[in-house]
C-alpha cells in the first residue's frame, strides 16, 4: 500500500499499517479524497476572506492574514469531517437513528460555514457587479447623510427663517418708501404753503417798504407755515420711526441667521466629509451589506450566486454523499464489533459488579437487622435489670423511712423522760436546799454551841459528813414515782 492512501485513509480518521489489504479499506481512500478536496476548497475560501478583510495593510500583513485564514477554514473542515466519518463507519448498532442525527448536524455547519465562506469568494466572480453596486450604494448613502446631516441642524428651518426676514426687510423698505394718502397730502400742503409764502413775499414791492418789513408783513404766514410742517414731520417720525427701528432689527436677526446658517453648513460638511470617508473605507466588494443589497435587487446577481453557493455546498458535501453511498468498509466494521466485544465485556463486569454489590448490601442489611434485634433485647434485659434495681430501691427506701421514724419516736420519749428527770432533780434539789437552810442549819447552830471549843477538824469533818448526806440524797431513784419527791419536800 502507497503512503498516499495512507495518509488518504488517516483523513478518514483510521490508522492503517503498510500490509492492510485494499479490501478492508472498501472506499476509505477515495472518502479521505473527497475529505482533502472539501479542506483545499475550505481553505481557499477562507484564505480569499483573509486578503479581502486586509485590503488596507502592508502586502505581507495581507499575505500572512490570508495564509491565517486559510488555515483555520481547512482545520474545521478536516477536524468536522474525520471525526463524523470515523464515527459513522466504526458505530455498530442496528437502530441508524443517532446516525442520521450526526448526519443533520453536520449538513448545518457545512451549509453555515459554506454559506460564511461563499460570501468571500463572490468578489472574485461578481466583482464587476459588486464594484458597480457599491458606488450606488455610496452614492446613495451619501445622499441619504445629508439629507440626514441638514435635518439634524436644521438647516431648512433656519434658510427658511432667513428668508422671511428677508422679505419682512423688503415689505417693510416699501412701507418707508411709500407713505400713506394723509402724509402725502399734509406733504402737499406744506409744500403748497411755503410756496405761497415765498410767491407772496418775492412779488410784493412798495416804494416805502423794504424787504425786513416785506417779511414782517407776512410773518403770520410764515408761523403758520411752519406750523403745518411740524405736524407733518411730527406725523412722518410717528410713522417711520417704528419701522425703522423694526427694520435695524431685522438687519441684526439677518446678520445672525446668516452666521447660523454658515456654521450649520460647515457643520454638516465636517460629518459628511467623515461619512463619506467610512463609506471609502468599509463600503467595497467584499461588503456583506453590497453582496446582500445586489442578491436582492439584481435577479442575474443572485442567480449567479445561488449557483455558485450550490457548488461549493455539494463540493464540500462530497465526503459525506461519499460515505452515505460506500457505507460502513470492512476495517470500519471490525472496530465497530471489536468495540462492541469490549462493551459488552465491559458492560458485564458492570453488571456482576452490581449484582455483587447487590449482594453484599442485602448481607450489610441483614446484618444491620440481626444487630438490631440483638441490640433490642440487650436492651430489654437492661430495662428488666433497672426495673429490678429501682424495686429493690424503693424496698429500702420504704424500711429506712420505717426505721427512721422509729428512731424518732425513740427520740421523743427519750426526750420527755429527760425533760422530767430534769424537772425533778430541780425540784428536789431547791427542796434538800431550803430544808437544810431552814431546819438543820438552825439546829446544828444550837447544837454546836457546847462544843464551840472543839477544834475546827471537827466541825469541818461534820460538814463534810453533813454534805456528803446531801449529795447522797441526790441519787435516790424517785423516777418511778415523779410526784413523791414533790410531796416529801413539801
Amino acid at each position: 500500500m502507497t503512503t498516499v492512501r495512507q495518509y488518504l485513509v488517516f483523513l478518514t480518521g483510521h490508522r492503517i499499517s503498510a500490509n492492510t489489504s485494499a479490501e478492508e479499506l472498501g472506499s476509505l481512500s477515495k472518502i479521505g479524497a473527497a475529505i482533502a478536496f472539501a479542506s483545499f476548497l475550505a481553505a481557499l475560501q477562507f484564505g480569499i476572506a483573509g486578503w479581502f478583510l486586509a485590503m488596507d495593510l502592508n502586502i505581507f500583513l495581507q499575505m500572512l492574514m490570508a495564509l491565517v485564514f486559510a488555515t483555520i477554514g481547512a482545520a474545521i473542515v478536516l477536524v468536522l469531517d474525520r471525526n463524523f466519518i470515523y464515527l459513522a463507519d466504526t458505530r455498530y448498532e442496528t437502530d441508524k437513528k443517532l446516525t442520521y442525527v450526526y448526519l443533520g448536524i453536520r449538513i448545518f455547519l457545512i451549509t453555515v460555514i459554506g454559506s460564511l465562506s461563499s460570501q468571500f469568494t463572490m468578489p472574485l466572480f461578481l466583482k464587476s457587479e459588486l464594484a458597480i453596486h457599491a458606488q450606488d450604494m455610496k452614492d446613495g448613502r451619501f445622499t441619504e447623510a445629508k439629507e440626514r446631516y441638514q435635518e439634524k441642524y436644521e438647516l431648512a428651518d433656519k434658510t427658511a427663517g432667513l428668508t422671511s426676514l428677508e422679505d419682512k426687510t423688503t415689505k417693510l423698505r416699501k412701507e418707508i418708501s411709500s407713505l400713506t394718502p394723509a402724509l402725502v397730502r399734509q406733504r402737499s400742503l406744506v409744500g403748497q404753503c411755503f410756496a405761497d409764502y415765498n410767491k407772496k413775499t418775492k412779488t410784493t414791492f412798495a416804494p416805502d417798504l423794504d424787504e425786513h418789513d416785506i417779511i414782517s408783513l407776512y410773518a403770520k404766514d410764515k408761523r403758520e407755515c411752519e406750523r403745518i410742517d411740524a405736524i407733518y414731520r411730527e406725523n412722518y417720525r410717528n410713522y417711520v420711526g417704528p419701522k425703522e427701528a423694526e427694520l435695524a432689527q431685522m438687519g441684526a436677526a439677518i446678520t445672525q441667521a446668516q452666521v447660523d446658517i454658515d456654521t450649520a453648513k460647515k457643520d454638516i460638511a465636517q460629518d459628511l466629509d467623515k461619512a463619506s470617508k467610512i463609506n471609502e473605507s468599509y463600503i467595497n466588494v467584499a461588503s456583506a451589506d453590497v453582496l446582500s443589497s445586489l442578491v436582492r435587487n439584481n435577479p442575474g446577481a443572485f442567480m449567479k450566486y445561488a449557483l455558485i453557493t450550490f457548488l461549493q455546498l455539494c463540493l464540500e458535501l462530497m465526503p459525506i454523499l461519499l460515505k452515505l453511498q460506500a457505507g460502513q468498509s470492512p476495517l470500519g466494521h471490525r472496530m465497530a464489533i471489536f468495540a462492541y466485544d469490549n462493551k459488552t465485556r465491559a458492560l458485564a463486569q458492570v453488571n456482576q459488579s452490581a449484582a455483587r454489590r447487590l449482594d453484599a448490601d442485602a448481607q450489610i442489611a441483614l446484618a444491620r437487622h440481626e444487630h438490631a434485634l440483638v441490640d433490642k433485647e440487650q436492651y430489654a434485659v437492661r430495662q428488666e435489670l433497672d426495673s429490678n434495681v429501682v424495686k429493690q430501691k424503693l424496698i429500702q427506701d420504704m424500711e429506712n423511712e420505717r426505721i427512721r421514724q422509729e428512731l424518732e419516736e425513740l427520740k421523743r420519749q427519750s426526750n420527755a423522760y429527760l425533760r422530767a428527770q430534769h424537772q425533778f432533780k430541780q425540784s428536789f434539789t431547791q427542796a434538800s436546799g431550803q430544808f437544810v437552810n431552814r431546819v438543820v442549819m438552825p439546829a446544828m447552830a444550837t447544837v454546836s454551841k457546847p462544843f464551840a471549843s472543839k477544834s475546827s477538824n471537827e466541825a469541818n469533818l461534820s460538814t463534810a459528813s453533813s454534805s456528803e448526806s446531801a449529795a447522797g440524797a441526790k441519787v435516790y431513784p424517785f423516777s418511778i414515782m415523779p410526784d413523791f419527791g414533790a410531796k416529801a419536800a413539801s
